[in-house]
């Protein structure tokens, strides 16, 4: 069943009188007494934080424990070898196990793509419009920050949080913005201890305390109390003191009926927040409109003594604030949550005592000294006594009689203790069991030679802390769903957005856009109408596009390899576009040329360009070239005899006329010799065979004349009873428009 994602309440503007962040999280709401709703926050926040507090204790002194040397050490231990002045050395081996697996997750790039989920949601939308927006708000965030302080958290300590919030783009606009901000206390935030959900989008409610000094306190709110009164329990009266003053955002869900309406498609419509005309035309189109027990999701800042800010309604139906948790044991009601330095607590200390311990044993040993006897070092007593300090280029020393071949000579130097040495080692083999990454995961040398060897055997280590990076996906995800939430109501008019493509270039982009159908011209629609329509989410948690596109150079060249030269064409754009060149977009214009027809046919029909021109007839070969050039040689070889033979057979016609008039005139001749009978009974059997012959040379002359320059010559056609006209072809020929001159 379909699910339609229209929102009619629009996001708030901010008035003359408002202050800076007005508009931030909606308008307020005075649904409840401020003094009920104080009671109440106080309540929740005291049974959140008791449920959780032993894991926030061991949460802060993971941090403790990771970053001061004086925590790596266990204080009685520490208060008995500051009171001896015994060495207390500090090698921290902890961080660097913590650093390799956010280094992992630093080296990830999660993507967020879109899915439609029903009729209303576009396909081009959900592959290009949201995907983008998403993008483009990690980017102006600076999302990166806040998701990797929150990991550095959740690795060292078991747990950290980052929030969504809106606000608006500019001081002089009433266009705005949703932003991925950190969490200062990822520690602190206390949750409704009933959630369940790992990102706690099950929970009533939420509480992100803030600690700043009293000064600041009382300059941001000014007619507000700092201190606690005598009704306030006595757990917070640690909220307050001489110089701190502690505060907490307050969000909660309070219940609320939802109008939805089923329309006879199967759509449902949210008409919660929609006029009475809009419900009465819903039930025109034969829907069926009932109420839904719901939530609202509100805001509020208290204090241990009163209300500070709010209540004020958040557009959206979940709680912006997104936790990121690292290992949770569940035992019965009890939760244990966990981070990767918990574990190396006790080798770490372990470590830290006997390198300290051997650092004792070696400085308390006596330096190696000179040993002879006193005759030999009393004459040059000042040189033996600073040999450890001068760097004399030799020693003098008076032979003893009594000991004719002895000279001084040093005793055996400190040695480090065998078994404190051990103790290192097993520390260091300790670190390394209880996280699950091995020295060749931190990149110590191993016996892999091989790269993918090696990548092999990092993979290992990786596996053991893989809980984390999932974690982390997961966290991802949900921050998806909030912002996919927020989008209809920030985004909810006509406006131009950037949008940030997988590659990174960034490009601007109508969206609501009202115009007309294109198909009659008549119908209203709206394009990239992100405020409709339902999305389901999807996370795919990958190297960053850098990493990807070197992935993917290097498989085209080897499949390019594989496949042979003839490939080569197919795929040369692509790989041309995968480079790093300064000109490599242009140079991957120019092998799209290369391109088979249909292939690029189809490349414009997907990207909506219009098709390619048709290219012209492909070059010859060089056989074909040779061929031709042959051909052509023959051509006019052979054109040469035809005009030789056709000049032969002009001079023997001449020759043929000469004697046909010679004829002509002997037979007139004759008839005027009075023989006009005798002409007349016999004429001359020449004359007609003359003529027959002077037709068929004249024939032959024309089709040889016709086939070497085209229509006969004037004096030939002048002669031939059927010569074909001007502007027709003679049989068997081709016609010729050039025209004849008469």
């Amino acid at each position: 069943m379909a699910k339609n994602r229209k929102r009619y309440a629009k996001a708030e503007q901010p008035k003359d009188d408002a202050k800076p962040d007005a508009g931030r999280y909606g308008e307020k709401k005075a649904d409840q007494d401020d003094d009920d709703l104080h009671g109440t926050g106080l309540k929740q926040y005291e049974r959140g934080f008791q449920k959780d507090r032993k894991n926030i204790d061991e949460a802060y002194f993971d941090l403790r424990f990771a970053a001061e040397d004086r925590y790596q050490w266990d204080d009685k231990a520490w208060a008995d070898r500051t009171g001896q002045c015994r060495p207390i050395l500090t090698v921290d081996k902890t961080r660097q196990f913590v650093r390799q697996v956010t280094g992992d997750m630093r080296q990830l790039r999660p993507a967020i793509k879109c899915v439609a989920a029903d009729d209303d949601a576009n396909e081009d939308v959900a592959e290009k419009i949201l995907p983008g927006m998403m993008r483009y708000i990690e980017n102006r965030s600076d999302a990166q920050a806040a998701y990797f302080a929150a990991a550095d958290s959740q690795v060292t300590a078991g747990i950290g949080h980052w929030r969504v919030l809106t606000e608006y783009a500019d001081a002089d606009t009433f266009n705005q913005e949703i932003r991925i901000a950190p969490v200062e206390d990822g520690v602190a935030v206390v949750w409704d201890p009933d959630a369940i959900l790992p990102t706690r989008e099950d929970a009533m409610f939420c509480f992100v305390p803030v600690d700043m000094s009293r000064a600041a306190f009382e300059k941001r709110y000014p007619d507000k109390n700092a201190d606690a009164l005598t009704t306030v329990p006595e757990f917070f009266r640690s909220w307050y003191g001489d110089d701190h003053v502690r505060i907490a955002e307050y969000w909660y869900k309070k219940p609320a009926k939802r109008t939805l309406a089923l329309m006879p498609n199967g759509a449902i419509q949210d008409l919660t927040d929609a006029k009475p005309e809009e419900i009465e035309q819903a039930k025109a189109q034969g829907g069926r409109v009932e109420q839904r027990d719901g939530f609202k999701v509100c805001r509020a800042v208290i204090s241990a003594s009163e209300m500070i800010e709010g209540p004020d309604d958040w557009p959206g139906r979940h709680i912006p604030i997104v936790p990121l948790l690292g290992e949770e044991i569940k035992i019965g009601r009890e939760i244990v949550r966990r981070g990767v330095v918990r574990g190396l607590r006790g080798p770490q200390r372990l470590y830290n005592y006997a390198i300290s311990t051997q650092a004792e044993v070696i400085a308390l040993q006596p330096k190696a000294p000179w040993i002879g006897t006193k005759k030999m070092f009393q004459d040059f007593q000042d040189q033996w006594e600073t040999a450890n300090t001068t760097n004399w280029p030799y020693l003098e020393f008076t032979p003893d009689d009594r000991m004719p071949n002895a000279k001084p000579e040093r005793s055996q130097p400190a040695l480090a203790s065998q078994g404190l040495q051990e103790l290192l080692q097993v520390s260091t083999a300790d670190m390394q069991q209880v996280t699950g990454i091995y020295p060749a995961a931190l990149g110590a040398p191993s016996n892999e030679i091989s790269g993918k060897a090696i990548q092999a055997r990092q993979r290992e280590g990786d596996t053991g802390t893989f809980n984390y990076i999932e974690a982390f996906g997961r966290s991802i995800r949900r921050t998806g769903q909030i912002i996919l939430d927020l989008i209809p109501h920030v985004y909810d008019t006509e406006r131009s957005i950037q949008i940030v493509g997988e590659d990174g270039k960034v490009a601007l982009q109508k969206i609501n856009q009202a115009t007309i159908s294109q198909q009659d011209g008549i119908t209203p629609i709206t394009l990239n109408d992100v405020t409709v329509g339902a999305y389901h989410l999807i996370v795919e948690m990958g190297p960053s596009f850098s990493t990807k596109r070197e992935e993917a150079r290097d498989g085209m060249q080897a499949l390019m390899q594989s496949l042979g030269p003839q490939a080569v064409p197919l795929v040369a754009d692509i790989y041309a576009r995968q480079q790093d060149w300064p000109l490599a977009d242009k140079l991957a214009k120019r092998f799209e040329m290369l391109l088979p027809p249909p292939i690029r046919a189809q490349e414009a029909q997907d990207s909506g360009e219009p098709p390619p021109p048709m290219p012209g007839p492909p070059p010859p070969s060089p056989e074909q070239q040779m061929q031709m050039q042959q051909a052509q040689q023959e051509h006019a070889l052979n054109t040469a005899r035809l005009q030789i033979d056709g000049q032969k057979l002009q001079v023997e016609m001449a020759k043929i006329n000469a004697e046909l008039r010679k004829a002509e005139l002997d037979h007139h001749a004759a008839m005027a010799g009075h023989q006009v009978a005798a002409a007349a009974a016999q004429p001359d059997p020449r004359v007609d065979e003359l003529q027959q012959a002077v037709g068929q040379l004249r024939d032959m002359v024309m089709h040889i004349a016709q086939a070497v320059a085209g229509p006969p010559p004037p004096e030939f056609q002048q002669h031939m009873p059927n010569a074909p006209q001007p502007d027709q072809p003679p049989p068997g020929g081709f016609f010729n428009s050039a025209p004849v001159a008469q």
